[in-house]
């Protein structure tokens, strides 16, 4: 009986399910058949839903949506325009596309339908007027001038103190991209949309950089790594900050994008800052230890920045967009920074007096006489402010006409430099003015070595004049020189010399003991003076020779022409002449004229004797 049941049970179940399949065949066929004349579920013909429907009924449907065909377009911006089909002249087109999409797919397929949409573009099944459909256009409020807004791309602001650099969004803006409008509304048109929006279907154009462009993003990454650069100068006690603020002076963006940096204005911000804080090749005011303060223009001692490394450590730091507290590259350091840059060590040389000062750590190491350079010979020592450029032991000094070794070197002023001087035995006073160096500070031996052993190569030198601190060495040895002068000044000595003669002598006496040590040709004096003296006594002792000749130069000038009647005279004149001294005679310049007139006289004797015997005979 159980049996009978089971077998029962699965006849009806297989009754069952043959039934389920006779009605689902049935279906089926029956659905493909219907099909085979309409279109297929979730069928779509240019935006048109034909699902179920036949050829015939989808062109009626066609034709009803033409006849009252309005397109409604709707902007970014509030404000509506419609397109009329009748102004475009829109009217449907058969032409069999309609029976061909019915034919693509099997009417067999029809359950894929149920899951799958079908949709087909047709451009015949509705025609318009081209030129209608651009004058209906150009009618649009969308498209006039005076709406219509250009994009903008997204950019990088300026910089914003405190922020940086941000990026201003893109604005879309209205402007129409005619070209996008006629085919949006072509594929609008064609589908027998009744409503597009511009904004959907993309008909604005667009800005070519939105605020996500990988490049601009990259450059902003860029700018706000630069400008976040912050050095800060260890100058002393003062602080130069360099940051960004400044620095977004210096970047340039250029038409590619490119970030740049401006080294022109690095460099202009380092001229500035050396400026400010270079202490070389400035005017330098010196406090002496006179108590004087002078001003060297020539100043080659200080704090130096390199121009050109210090630009670069920059560049270097803005494009690490580091923060770093350093000081400037320096080409030259001072000892310190602030007014007495120099320090507590340095040499001080004062030419006027010819004497120097060498201080250590604020100390009195040595103070001394000097030779400076020969100034008649155009040698003479330039002021200014140096550094010692190194110190050398046993070096040797060549020039054009010298070669002279010293133990002690301690250039500071290219070829210019302290040394010991062992040839001079003497320093100090005013040798230097025609008996000094080639230029150099001669110092005596002891004095070189203690400087040598205290200074160190950078330590400052400073060379200067100072009116009013002449030693009394030089005062005495300039009075001295010009002593000297005057003796050399007499020249040879004549009668005229008197006056040469007592003006050295007055300037001679007018000197100290000092002085007077330095007049090397006094004896030249005294030598003049007795030679003068003599030739003094000379000229007296012929003036009263000249004066006893005198009257016998009268006596026989007044001879006159010579007779017998002049024989008194002519006596008389001899016996003024024998009387004369023998100095006195030589001043008797008419000695001759006496002696011719004796000769005569005799000889007028002797004819008065000849004749006289003839006149007795004649008697």
């Amino acid at each position: 009986m159980k049996i009978m049941e089971k077998v029962g049970k699965k006849r009806l179940l297989l009754f069952c399910l043959l039934a389920v399949v006779v009605i689902v065949a049935a279906v089926y066929i029956g659905m493909s058949v219907y099909f085979a004349g309409h279109f297929q579920f979730r069928t779509q013909i240019n935006g048109i839903d034909c699902s179920g429907k036949s050829v015939l009924e989808v062109e009626r449907l066609i034709v009803d949506e033409i006849d009252d065909y309005e397109l409604s377009l709707t902007g970014r911006v509030d404000g509506e325009d419609v397109i009329k089909g009748q102004d475009i002249n829109l009217k449907p087109v058969f032409d069999g596309s309609l029976e061909q999409v019915l034919t693509q797919r099997s009417s067999f397929a029809w359950p894929v339908s149920l899951f799958r949409e079908t949709k087909a573009e047709l451009e015949t099944m509705v025609e318009y007027d081209e030129k209608l459909l651009e004058q209906a256009t150009e009618k649009l409020s969308f498209l006039q001038k005076e709406v219509m807004e250009s994009p903008k791309n997204a950019e990088i602001s300026s910089y914003i103190e405190g922020k940086g650099y941000e990026i201003i969004p893109e604005k879309e803006g209205t402007r129409i991209d005619k070209k996008a409008l006629q085919e949006a509304l072509h594929t609008s048109l064609i589908n027998l949309r009744e409503e597009m929006s511009l904004e959907e279907e993309n008909c604005y154009t667009q800005p070519k950089i939105r605020k996500d462009n990988e490049e601009l993003v990259k450059t902003l990454k860029e700018l706000n790594q630069y400008v976040s650069t912050e050095v800060t100068y260890d100058l002393g006690e003062q602080k130069e900050v360099l940051n960004g603020n400044q620095i977004q002076e210096w970047i340039t963006l250029g038409d590619d994008g490119k970030v740049a940096v401006d080294e022109e204005k690095i460099g202009a911000y380092v001229k500035s800052l050396a400026e400010t804080y270079d202490t070389a090749k400035k005017p330098r005011s010196f406090t002496t230890s006179y108590g004087s303060r002078v001003t060297l223009s020539w100043n080659e001692y200080g704090w130096k920045i390199d121009k050109e490394q210090e630009a670069a450590a920059i560049l270097e730091n803005i494009k690490a967009g580091e923060a770093v507290k350093r000081e400037p590259v320096y080409s030259q350091r001072a000892k310190s920074h602030g007014e007495n840059d120099h320090g507590g060590t340095y040499v001080e040389i004062n030419i006027t007096a010819q004497h120097l000062y060498f201080y250590k750590n604020g100390g009195l190491v040595v103070e001394s006489d000097f030779v400076s350079g020969n100034l008649a010979r155009g040698d003479g020592t330039p002021s200014g402010a140096f550094g010692l450029a190194y110190k050398q032991r046993d070096a040797v000094l060549r020039g054009e006409d010298y070669r002279t070794p010293v133990d002690f070197w301690m250039p500071f002023n290219g070829g210019i430099g302290l040394h010991d001087a062992t040839w001079r035995s003497d320093f100090g006073g005013n040798y230097y003015k025609s008996g000094g160096s080639h230029g150099c500070i001669n110092l005596p031996y002891s004095v070189a070595e203690t400087i040598f052993q205290n200074i160190e190569a950078g330590d400052a030198i400073f060379v200067y004049e100072l009116p009013g601190t002449e030693s009394a060495k030089g005062l005495a040895q300039d009075a001295a020189a010009a002593v000297v002068s005057a003796i050399e000044a007499i020249g040879e000595v004549t009668g005229d010399s008197g006056w040469a003669i007592q003006n050295a002598r007055s300037a001679y006496d007018a000197l100290n003991d000092q002085a007077k040590g330095y007049v090397k040709n006094y004896d030249t004096l005294v030598g003049a003076e007795s030679y003068y003296a003599d030739i003094l006594a000379w000229q007296q002792a012929e003036a009263q020779a000249q004066a006893e000749a005198q009257p016998v130069i009268d006596a026989i000038a007044g001879i006159g022409e010579v007779a017998l009647d002049k024989e008194g005279a002519i006596k008389d004149a001899r016996s003024r002449y024998d009387a004369l001294s023998e100095s006195a005679k030589q001043h008797v310049s008419n000695a001759n004229v006496l002696v011719a007139a004796e000769q005569q006289l005799d000889k007028l004797k002797k004819e008065q004797n000849e004749e006289r015997p003839k006149e007795e005979k004649k008697e």
